[in-house]
């Protein structure tokens, strides 16, 4: 029995030996994940605003005058805001006509009316024109001309550039992040294991959307670009 519970007793410390080592080993071999994140308010670069001009007419002729006047003094009020010619361009005319109906309510080969439009884009990197122009455009209602506004969109030009800065300062957001943690777990940062990067943010100034296919907001002028990466480092002790 004395024998027995000697082994026993021998048995239980080199595994609490073992186990020890393992957990010592464990430790030295840890890595620790991290996220860097960086931010940064952008102001948009370039803007756009589109619109669509119809008119009708009895005839093909009466529609298209009505079409080539109203297009015409849609691109005299862009003018008269302060944009250059090459800031505006006329698509092509499409035509459309709708057709008088029998007394059983079925279309016959007769036209009723002809309608033509065609739109109307002007690109400037005068974002607050641009979005002056979208809301004033419709003015033009009252002047009897037929226009539809859409909203404007505004972007920015140097994107990639943005990108790599943000890339950058998100990953050194993330080795800080890692000193404090292993630092405070008495340890110190080792060599990077591993890095990805996540999804590019771009958001109205202000926004708290988040997309796991990130996002690419045209609305705002004002706007805040975010980047986030994932970084794992070895930790010494």
């Amino acid at each position: 029995m004395f024998l027995l519970g000697a082994a026993l007793s021998l048995g239980f410390v080199v595994a609490a030996r073992e186990v020890s080592a393992a957990l010592v080993d464990m430790k030295k071999d840890a890595n620790i994940r991290v996220k860097g994140i960086a931010e940064r308010d952008v102001h948009a670069a370039r803007g756009s605003w589109q619109g669509c001009i119809s008119a009708k007419g009895a005839t093909m002729e009466e529609a298209y005058a009505g079409l080539s006047s109203s297009s015409e003094r849609v691109r005299a009020f862009v003018l008269e805001r302060g944009f250059a010619e090459g800031d505006i361009r006329l698509t092509s005319v499409s035509t459309g006509a709708t057709y008088v109906r029998d007394a059983r309510g079925q279309d016959t080969t007769v036209v009723d009316v002809w309608r033509m439009k065609r739109s109307i884009r002007v690109e400037s990197t005068d974002v607050a024109r641009i979005e002056t122009l979208a809301v004033a455009v419709t003015d033009l209602v009252g002047e009897g001309v037929e226009i539809e506004s859409s909203a404007p969109d505004y972007v920015l030009t140097d994107l990639e550039s943005l990108k790599k800065g943000l890339l950058e300062e998100a990953t050194h957001n993330g080795y800080e992040r890692a000193r404090i943690l292993a630092t405070g777990g008495g340890g110190a940062v080792g060599p990077l294991a591993s890095v990805s990067q996540g999804v590019f943010q771009i958001v109205p100034r202000g926004s708290v959307e988040v997309s796991d296919y990130g996002a690419y907001d045209t609305s705002a002028i004002e706007k805040t670009i975010k980047a986030v990466v994932t970084l794992e480092y070895e930790i010494q002790r």
